[in-house]
């Protein structure tokens, strides 16, 4: 017996009373031609939502002169962005250096902001010897400070082209193109140190001379995930909705920023919002195999990216130094729920989006009730159809997650070491779509076995609405971008089942445009997260989305009966598109198995200073890490001086002498945790609510460097000293890898033990 009372109580729409007056303005031909006219404005619309996040191309040395020029950003950063340069080495200095003349030159004053950076969490305590490079420019008529801020350093074995080179060439040449007048707003370029470290230079800045600042202060903190794509404004912090429409082809999501607020990703820009500064975090996140690695050079770096880059940074600048920003103070409690439109930035108080988001499922459920007192539905097909889309919804995201943990785990040395990502992403984010497709086509086959189309369609648009519903009321800013759309899609469905049928037709079609602005631009966003940060989120996006437009595809009248005996050749559907997502699947990874950019591989040694016995850790992805990994040998390297000077009312002294440029040490308690710590006079704090501090990492020390650290001890208490330094080949049993390989922030640990 089928599901759907339909099949016996619906009767079919001739044969109704009044059945006549549904459809005597639409012809049959014209109504069949209405699911295809809904699909091709789905398909345009989406066009359009992934063509307006391209990037602008770059201009020349021949730009304007107030115009910002990629050609003329990679130009003053060409030095710069050669050679990794962390903390506390050779390369670090000269870039500042250099930095500082240009700015200089730029009639900045310039200053360095020297001193120690501590950051704490509940796992570790990071500190570090940081060198912040400040340069000012007063304003004429100051109401506040414009801060442009990026870090100089970066992570040992990678050049730091994109991360954060890229945002070094845009405030340089943002602010040679804002020419040598000030400004009304105080300006301040503020490139810190330490942050690959843990933030520190940006922590030691705000805890110092950043507190000088004249109040409010707005930065503009540029950071890099990857070499390519669209720059995005990740986070904001304060009234800036007041300014984004001041960008060039502005974007923002409030999606975005609450995402960032449960995901574990910390840049500086975590430190100066705690710190009370208003502004945005920017970033690039496309491209990310390259990140944290060598292949994050010039080479790769994209001048378009950069050009965008640029144009964003310079309109917000001149608006900020321009703008008295006092006025923005009485804005501070707004925190309008934010989503890209075509005509620029929709802005909606959050308890209105939420309202909206309730009356979405009630249009559907005022629909519902229309259409089964029309004797064209029953609640229990509806409910049964509901049930049909979470199973499909689940599926197509959990298949989605299933396919790419299959082909990562069986060849993984196509993916990078840092975030797990392919060189060439795009074929495997088809394959999730059209594991989508597939699991959606089954679920249609299967289901109208059952049920009448109207109340699946139904089915799937009413309980899509009512778990956004939920988003929307809990947290609505996680759901700006998927609320306004289904809202108009919810809106459309009900206007276009008590509308006169060419007017029917005009509402479902305006209804399905913002569904495919809304896929066009959040499936072009999310390719740009790369596929093993977003695997299944494709899938889940085109799902949901779809889902609650799904009843704009319901017919006039009442469809026929389902068919409870569904031929085999139904299931061909489904079929051919899991085997071409399964060829998708293997053609991108021989494709990508074939891109020129060499194997990543992650290596350390470890060394007991006491007796030199060295082993080597090796992810193993080529023939030369499986052959080195898991190797002993006995090195004879130069280690580190460790000196304690006894107890002395529970307080010990610990003095370490580097013998190698940007080393780190790491200190841990055999038993305990560490308390009451100085490191050179500097008090280091636990994080809030712990008792102590787990493990101290301190970064940024120089060969020959003494570091004095003071702590609580008992007597007798053993503790674990690592210098940790970036040249493996020191080490003995190492071997080159060779041209098709790169290292990943290659590690020597050096350890010695000693007793308080």
């Amino acid at each position: 017996m089928s599901m759907d009372d339909d099949a016996h109580r619906v009767q079919p729409a001739a044969a109704r009373p009044g059945a006549d007056a549904h459809g005597t303005a639409v012809t049959a031909r014209a109504a069949q031609l209405v699911p295809l006219l809904l699909i091709m404005l789905l398909v345009l619309a989406l066009l359009a939502g992934i063509s307006s996040r391209s990037v602008t191309p770059a201009l020349g040395d021949d730009a304007p002169a107030d115009r910002f020029s990629a050609s003329r950003a990679v130009q003053a950063t060409a030095g710069i962005v050669e050679v990794p340069r962390p903390g506390g080495t050779p390369a670090n200095d000269a870039a500042r250096e250099e930095l500082s003349a240009q700015l200089t030159d730029l009639g900045f004053t310039v200053t360095e902001d020297e001193g120690i950076g501590v950051r704490s969490t509940p796992e570790r305590t990071r500190t570090g010897y940081v060198r912040n490079l400040v340069a000012t420019r007063p304003g004429t008529d100051p109401t506040g400070t414009i801060v442009l801020a990026t870090h100089i350093d970066s992570v040992p074995g990678a050049p730091g082209a994109a991360d954060a080179g890229i945002g070094l060439a845009v405030i340089l040449e943002t602010v040679r193109a804002l020419g040598p007048e000030a400004l009304r707003n105080d300006l301040v370029v503020l490139l810190v140190d330490g942050e690959e470290r843990g933030l520190l230079g940006a922590e030691h800045h705000l805890a110092g001379a950043g507190a000088d600042l004249t109040a409010p202060v707005v930065v503009l903190n540029h950071e890099a995930r990857g070499i390519t794509g669209r720059p995005l404004l990740t986070r904001a912090h304060g009234p800036m909705h007041r300014i984004v429409g001041a960008a060039p082809r502005p974007e923002f999501e409030s999606f975005t920023d609450a995402l960032f607020a449960i995901i574990p990703n910390d840049t500086d820009f975590t430190v100066y919002r705690e710190g009370g500064w208003w502004g945005f975090d920017m970033a690039i996140i496309d491209g990310s195999f390259a990140y944290h690695s060598p292949l994050d050079d010039s080479a790769h770096l994209d001048h378009d990216t950069l050009q965008h880059y640029g144009d964003l940074t310079l309109a917000l600048t001149r608006d900020l130094a321009g703008r008295d920003l006092a006025e923005l103070s009485a804005h501070t409690q707004e925190h309008p729920v934010q989503t890209t439109m075509p005509l620029g930035i929709l802005q909606i108080p959050p308890l209105l989006l939420s309202i909206l988001a309730v009356l979405a499922p009630l249009a559907i459920a005022v629909t519902i009730g229309i259409r089964r007192r029309r004797a064209e539905i029953t609640i229990r097909g509806v409910l049964a159809g509901a049930v049909c889309a979470l199973v499909v919804i689940a599926g197509g995201v959990a298949g989605a997650v299933g396919l790419w943990t299959v082909v990562s785990t069986k060849v993984p040395h196509m993916l990078s070491r840092t975030v797990a990502e392919p060189v060439r992403a795009h074929g495997f984010i088809l394959a999730e779509l059209l594991l989508a497709l597939a699991i959606v086509l089954l679920g249609l086959v299967l289901a109208r076995m059952l049920l009448r189309r109207a109340s699946l369609l139904l089915g799937t648009s009413l309980v899509v609405t009512v778990l956004l519903a939920v988003l929307g009321v809990a947290w609505p800013a996680l759901g700006g971008s998927m609320l306004p759309p289904a809202v108009v899609a919810a809106a459309g469905i009900l206007g276009s089942t008590i509308a006169p049928p060419v007017l029917s037709v005009l509402l479902r079609a305006a209804a399905i445009l913002p569904t495919g602005w809304l896929l066009g631009t959040q499936l072009s966003s999310l390719t740009e997260f790369g596929i093993a940060s977003a695997a299944g989120a494709y899938a889940g996006t085109a799902l949901i989305a779809l889902g609650a437009a799904a009843a704009l595809w319901l017919p006039r009248t009442a469809d026929p009966v389902p068919d409870r005996i569904r031929r085999p050749r139904r299931l061909l559907a489904p079929a051919a598109v899991l085997i071409a997502t399964a060829a998708l699947s293997l053609g991108s990874t021989w494709w990508t198995l074939r891109a020129p950019e060499p194997m990543q591989e992650s290596v350390i040694a470890t060394v007991d200073a006491a007796t030199g016995q060295t082993h080597w850790y090796v992810s193993g992805m080529s023939a030369w890490g499986r052959d080195l990994d898991g190797t002993t040998a006995q090195s004879t390297i130069e280690m580190p001086q460790v000196r304690t000077d006894g107890t002395s009312g529970g307080r010990s002294t610990v003095t370490v002498t580097a013998v190698r440029d940007g080393t780190e040490l790491w200190i841990d308690a055999a038993e305990g945790p560490l308390r009451e710590i100085t490191i050179d006079g500097t008090p280091v704090a636990a994080a809030e609510g712990q008792d102590g501090i787990g493990q101290l990492q301190i970064a940024g020390i120089r060969a020959g460097q003494n570091v004095e650290i003071t702590l609580s001890a008992a007597p007798g208490t053993e503790l674990s000293v690592t210098e940790v330094t970036y040249d493996p080949s020191l080490a003995q049993g190492w071997s080159e890898p060779g041209a098709d390989v790169v290292l990943m922030q290659p590690r020597l640990e050096v350890t010695t033990t000693v007793q308080l």
